[in-house]
């Protein structure tokens, strides 16, 4: 079985999950049972939301001597020496994420090494709060950071993280909060405000790290300072100190003084001290050159600002050089035939409209004259200024407020099933992502919705399956994915509900497991195709390790307890118990030797068979364990036994009584062979029925030792 993203699930556990009897919606660490009852009873725990070790990037960005020096972290500190807890607030561009590593890293670190630093997931809905068995045990010198600038965090969340934290701090260990400047926290002693760094210095520590020590000097701003400090002065300054002084503003945010680092380092120092040298001689035409190539290469590093606001928004542009430069920036390596079709869809779609793109100058010399190359292959493309067509796209966006609902129509039109544009919808909706993480009304979701509604390519709804996954990812858009996958799921469109199916199967469901389930639970209400893709989702995480096991098992149970007229339960039960789906072996494995394991699937029958929408599904199942532990598949009296106990536990119904008693040209082997076994069993009083007037309700005393209470506390999903 493989994933959405294309890898091999991972196998089932080898060995049954250490489940033991469970009592259900307890918290403490005792359990009293009334009556006799003998052997130990075991308190089943919710699974550990989810921890990553904070990538060392992160950890490299936070410590000398790429580190650029702000008050945020200390103060952090003194929060965490004082309470174990620190909320660092501010907005995209103040360097929450790293100031907050490196208030861990100064709180945690020690003589004897550094501090073990996680990311906890955030796995929880935005009306609910993380349980404390789910948290991580505290322990000396780990710090936890908490990201929720993608989500709100609930009063009750906060208190949950608070109460947490004091056990961490307790124990030496500590927790960083980082949040949006908007969003309220509700206890300001562990608030504090981000201070930006000085991206200046960002770019030139990060430059000097990676040894590009010229690159570094070019941005210097006190050059006359530097030049004459010491006894020694330099025989022969360099003359391109300082020359890009000026190219970064203090505004900046640190990821962007990072990323025009990264380009400034891609610039040849000997290209730069050529047009330096040019730019300061007498000659008039050397030094129009070097001020030409000095702008130009400033103009590549800052992605083609200055050049854009002239071609985008000078006097004189016309309105088809900018459609045209918009269309090559979204169809880039298209042809260019393609381009120019695309082109003329845009605004009322009429004969004069399309005839104006050409007329006059011909569509290549309009493309050239916007700053698009023509391959040898007639392609767009911006080789000679990289990274020019995101920055247009943006620009355009920005600049053209009162377009942005015709720019919307148009990608939306270009990209239909018949659209001039369907074979680029992927780079499409790749450079409105990038575009939705620093502008406002971004049409990224607009469009989402729109190609989940018109086409039921499944190709296309995988693609929009890989960019909403994508947009959980990212800072700027995890709080509406969340959101848009959990009202796609609750909602009855077959196209949507296919995309969040494959989305919580793949990169989405690893890394958010529990919120992966809620949105199975809603898709597994209807029963369509996308029911089919959950129930393997839901399999697959049960069979990927033992705490997907038990994950999954304790979530469904809680669904079968708290939805018991909701259809998700039977439906997520019956696939765990298809030997079909490969989650069955270990199943049956683990109630052998964990009574809360019997328990659920005796309970999970009980309800299952209830549902008469679930009749035929549920008799398919059972004959499959007829069949497997015909074939030796299943160990045939673990099998019978649990099935005598369903039996023996309620009055049969519907797919029971037409396993037990036969059905019109139903004369299958093995269904023969289980209904002999199973006459043949002796009644079983191994679980207590739910329930209260039933005839073979155990006798108190019959048999000591043998009742476990069903059920995990688990809160509902």
């Amino acid at each position: 079985m493989t994933t959405l993203d294309g890898r091999d699930s991972p196998q089932p556990p080898n060995s049954p999950p250490t489940v033991g009897q469970s009592a259900v919606g307890n918290t403490g660490p005792t359990v009293q049972v009334g009556g006799p009852n003998h052997g130990n009873i075991n308190i089943t725990r919710l699974p550990k939301l989810p921890v990553t070790p904070v990538p060392r990037s992160d950890q490299e960005a936070a410590l000398e001597p790429v580190w650029a020096h702000t008050p945020t972290p200390q103060r952090a500190a003194n929060l965490l020496a004082a309470h174990g807890l620190a909320v660092i607030m501010g907005e995209r561009g103040t360097g929450r994420r790293i100031s907050a590593v490196r208030a861990l890293h100064t709180h945690l670190a020690t003589p004897a090494g550094p501090p073990q630093l996680f990311d906890l997931a955030s796995d929880w809905d935005e009306d609910e709060a993380p349980e404390r068995e789910a948290l991580p045990e505290p322990i000396a010198g780990h710090g936890y950071l908490v990201d929720a600038t993608s989500r709100f965090l609930s009063e009750n969340a906060a208190r949950a993280l608070i109460t947490w934290a004091e056990e961490l701090h307790d124990a030496g260990g500590c927790l960083v909060i980082i949040s949006n400047q908007r969003d309220g926290w509700g206890d300001n002693r562990f608030e504090i405000g981000a201070v930006r760094p000085d991206a200046v210095q960002v770019a030139r520590n990060h430059l000097a790290h990676w040894g590009s020590h010229a690159q570094a000097g070019w941005l210097q701003q006190d050059v006359q300072r530097t030049g004459t400090r010491g006894l020694l002065r330099q025989a022969a300054p360099d003359r391109t100190a300082g020359a890009l002084s000026d190219l970064i503003t203090r505004s900046v945010s640190p990821a962007d003084a990072v990323a025009i680092a990264r380009r400034l380092r891609d610039i040849d120092p000997e290209r730069l001290a050529k047009a330096v040298e040019r730019r300061d001689t007498s000659s008039s035409p050397e030094r129009e050159q070097g001020v030409s190539e000095l702008r130009r290469i400033r103009e590549e590093v800052l992605l083609w600002t200055n050049f854009l606001e002239q071609t985008l928004t000078g006097t004189g542009t016309r309105g088809q050089d900018r459609v045209m430069l918009l269309a090559a920036a979204y169809l880039e390596g298209a042809p260019l035939e393609l381009c120019i079709k695309a082109a003329t869809e845009f605004g009322a779609r009429d004969e004069a409209v399309a005839r104006r793109y050409r007329e006059g100058r011909s569509p290549r010399r309009r493309l050239k004259d916007v700053g698009v190359d023509i391959t040898s292959s007639d392609t767009a493309a911006f080789r000679s200024r990289p990274g020019l067509a995101l920055s247009a796209i943006r620009m355009d966006w920005h600049h053209w407020a009162d377009e942005r609902e015709a720019t919307t129509k148009w990608l939306a039109r270009i990209t239909t099933p018949e659209g001039v544009a369907r074979a680029w919808a992927e780079q499409i909706g790749s450079r409105l992502l990038e575009l939705s993480t620093t502008e406002v009304e971004s049409p990224f979701f607009t469009l989402l919705n729109t190609w989940t509604t018109t086409s039921p390519d499944e190709q296309r709804l995988h693609i929009v399956t890989a960019l909403i996954t994508q947009a959980a990812e990212t800072e700027e858009l995890a709080r509406e994915a969340h959101k848009q996958l959990l009202d796609w799921a609750m909602k009855g469109h077959a196209h949507r509900r296919k995309v969040v199916a494959w989305a919580c199967s793949g990169r989405y469901g690893m890394r958010w497991p529990h919120m992966a389930l809620v949105r199975l639970r809603h898709l597994l209400a209807v029963d369509d195709e996308a029911t089919r893709i959950a129930a393997t989702a839901l399999t697959a995480h049960a069979a990927a390790s033992t705490e997907g096991f038990q994950r999954v098992v304790e979530t469904v149970e809680t669904w079968l307890e708290r939805y018991q007229t909701h259809l998700a339960g039977p439906r997520a039960f019956l696939a765990l118990t298809d030997p079909a789906y490969g989650v069955l072996d270990t199943l049956v494995r683990a109630a052998q030797a964990a009574p809360a394991i019997r328990d659920f699937l005796i309970n999970g029958w009980m309800q299952t068979l209830r549902q008469p929408d679930v009749r035929d599904d549920a008799h398919q199942v059972l004959l499959g364990w007829a069949r497997a532990a015909h074939e030796g598949r299943l160990d045939r009296t673990a099998t019978f036994g649990i099935l005598t106990d369903v039996r023996n536990a309620h009055t049969p119904l519907d797919a029971m009584s037409r396993f037990l008693y036969g059905s019109p040209g139903q004369d299958d082997h093995a269904l023969i062979e289980a209904r002999l076994a199973l006459a043949n069993l002796r009644a079983c009083n191994h679980t207590q029925c739910s329930e209260p007037h039933c005839p073979l309700k155990e006798a108190p005393g019959s048999r000591p030792g043998t009742s476990a209470a069903g059920g995990t506390g688990e809160p509902p999903s």
